[in-house]
């Protein structure tokens, strides 16, 4: 008898050793797998978008930060697959279908002043939006691989929102 539960106190402790060891068997937490998701989506809708404008962009800076964003979201995007996959979240094949309408709505309008503006409004918003589901992420996620993307996308969308304004200003001057 004294064998059995020294052999269970070892089982017991051997598991417990396993559980803390690796945190990332644990379920990921609400907030992380939205955050995954969410930002997953953002990317797809942004390399679209972006594509879009480096093809139907009137103006030069239109066109460059169209393939800016097609670049930095699409290498951001290969790490948020990695992370999601490390925590095992299923991420979706396409972006939201609000993000799919607008991305209708972009390729719908003409090329020239009309869709430079409009797609550099919207992409602010994204940006904005994006911005804020990072933060809200530093502050309220748990498992620190997320945590890390949020950060890094947190830079990544204040400089793009930076480089938008600019590009705005150009637009509605020029």
């Amino acid at each position: 008898m004294n064998r059995s539960r020294g052999l269970f106190v070892l089982l017991a402790a051997a598991a417990l050793a396993v559980g803390l060891a690796s945190p990332a068997a644990a379920v990921p937490s609400p907030q992380d797998a939205s955050f995954l998701i969410g930002i997953h989506q953002a990317n797809l809708y942004e390399i679209a978008a972006g594509a879009l404008a480096a093809q139907k962009g009137t103006s030069d800076e239109v066109r460059r930060l169209g393939q800016m964003m097609v670049d930095d979201h699409t290498k951001f995007d290969a790490a948020v697959v990695a992370v999601a996959d490390q925590v095992k979240v299923t991420l979706p094949k396409q972006p939201a279908q609000e993000q799919l309408d607008s991305l209708k709505e972009l390729a719908a309008a003409p090329a020239g002043g009309t869709f430079d503006q409009m797609w550099i409004t919207r992409d602010i918003q994204t940006q904005g939006d994006s911005l804020q589901a990072a933060r809200t992420e530093l502050n309220y996620g748990f498992d620190p691989r997320v945590k890390e993307l949020a950060r890094q996308a947190d830079d990544m969308f204040i400089a793009h929102t930076t480089e938008l304004n600019r590009a705005d200003a150009q637009v509605q001057t020029g």
